[in-house]
């Protein structure tokens, strides 16, 4: 299940997106008020016991939480309860169960903001709702003594998925001035094979309840449990990783005081970029490791060449050059961010075939790479150095023009530029590395 968002709305944002996503939120209040009342007036009688376990089920189940990489929304684990409710009791009951356990869940449980319970409810309800609905109009269909009954759940099911995730997509563009469809495509996208498990599950619950009774609950809450369990070591351990990425940047950051910050501001520039050419979620993931690791490499090199002043020799120019390579084979040792090595061993590849360490040329040279190998190039041209001060702003995006297709991909230079002119591009001018990027890979990176 997909429910909840961040509330990003700024004053910076338009006023229109800011009045936009208001008249969305209390569209959907009224819709989802309405939905209830319509289901309510078709509520069958005698289902308070199943009502009661299944709320218990739900809350169980959501307690089991999953924050989605960089959407502002969060999978549960309770979408195959959901299906079997709709398969044994109707929309009418699923729709009051979810609305009870999504008050004690969030409300009372999690303590999240007020209005970020008073959206999910009636979502929740207009998607048990809907799916409810897609299912009894499949009639006959749906009775559990043929197996013909799985037709309308897979329906049921695509409909549940598609209408929950659509619903939060257009509330995060909205909140985010962005575009639903990349929303969608860049979140929730990846979590249509989900469905395809939820729904067996789901049928599952409905076939053992419906035949040996209210007992077979008790199947399904130890599995939950495990699943709380496996899911909390899987936090754990991408937080191992944040911690080892936010460790190893401020060691970068320690062998060259010039570039204080200079990863961590890449690695914001390079998302902006990506947002906008739409990677996915798992594209952006590597792409901010490669980012915020990129330099890596000097920490083999000496810091009388890294802070020379003057003009390098050859050979210092040839150290130099090495730490692509070098910081490329130091992070693919961690296997979790081999893709992440890749970028950062191209990273200084130039679209002419004149960069570095292996003169690829176009689109050999990965996307993350070529991203990465623009915003590199404006931090560095923004920011002091040993040799000179940070260039106006002016001769950066002059020096991007005249070196697009050159030293810089086309595409990528054209975005920067585009969204610089219409002040969609900020200039990042200090930040405290260290904790900024421990908090931003907290916020954008566990999956």
């Amino acid at each position: 299940m997909l429910k909840d968002f961040k509330d990003r709305a700024s004053k910076q944002e338009p006023e229109r997106s800011r009045w936009g996503f208001r008249v969305y939120y209390v569209l959907y209040l009224v819709a989802g008020m309405a939905v209830l009342a319509y289901l309510l007036m078709d509520f069958p009688s005698g289902h308070w016991r199943d009502i009661f376990l299944f709320i218990a089920l739900i809350v169980v189940a959501d307690s089991v939480q999953i924050s989605l990489p960089r959407g502002g929304a969060s999978i549960y684990a309770s979408s195959p309860i959901d299906l079997a409710g709709i398969v044994l009791f109707g929309p009418a009951v699923m729709a009051v169960v979810e609305t009870v356990s999504t008050i004690l869940t969030e409300g009372l449980l999690q303590r999240r903001p007020l209005f970020k319970v008073v959206f999910n409810v009636p979502l929740l309800v207009m998607t048990v709702g809907v799916s409810g609905l897609v299912f009894r109009s499949f009639g006959n269909m749906t009775a559990l003594d043929s197996p013909l009954f799985l037709v309308p759940l897979f329906a049921a099911g695509f409909t549940y998925y598609l209408f929950n995730t659509w619903s939060v997509s257009f509330v995060i563009a909205l909140s985010d001035h962005r575009n639903p469809l990349h929303v969608w495509k860049q979140n929730y996208m990846w979590n249509f094979f989900h469905i395809l498990a939820f729904l067996p599950v789901g049928a599952i619950i409905a076939l053992l309840y419906a035949k040996s009774g209210v007992w077979t609950i008790a199947l399904f809450i130890i599995p939950l449990f495990l699943a709380r369990h496996s899911f909390q070591l899987y936090i754990d351990m991408r937080e191992a990783h944040i911690n080892t990425v936010a460790a190893l940047t401020s060691a970068i950051d320690a062998s060259d005081p010039f570039t204080h910050g200079h990863s961590f501001r890449v690695s914001r520039y390079a998302l902006i970029i990506a947002s906008v050419m739409e990677m996915s979620a798992r594209d952006l993931e590597m792409l901010e490791y490669a980012a915020l690791l990129h330099d890596i490499g000097k920490i083999a090199i000496q810091n009388d060449v890294l802070l020379k002043v003057g003009p390098l020799t050859d050979e210092e120019w040839q150290s130099l050059r090495s730490h692509p390579n070098i910081g490329a084979d130091i992070v693919s040792q961690l296997k979790f961010l081999d893709e992440a090595a890749h970028i950062i061993r191209c990273h200084h590849e130039r679209p002419d075939g004149s960069g570095y360490p292996r003169g690829l040329k176009g689109k050999e040279v990965p996307l993350g790479a070529r991203i990465l190998n623009v915003v590199d190039a404006f931090d560095a041209m923004t920011s002091d150095r040993p040799y000179r001060k940070a260039l106006p702003i002016d001769r950066v995006i002059e020096e991007l023009r005249t070196y697009k297709g050159t030293q810089f991909d086309t595409r990528v230079t054209d975005i920067l530029l585009e969204m610089y002119e219409n002040e969609d591009f900020p200039l990042i001018v200090e930040t405290d590395a260290t904790t900024e990027i421990y908090n931003s890979l907290v916020e954008h990176c566990q999956v």
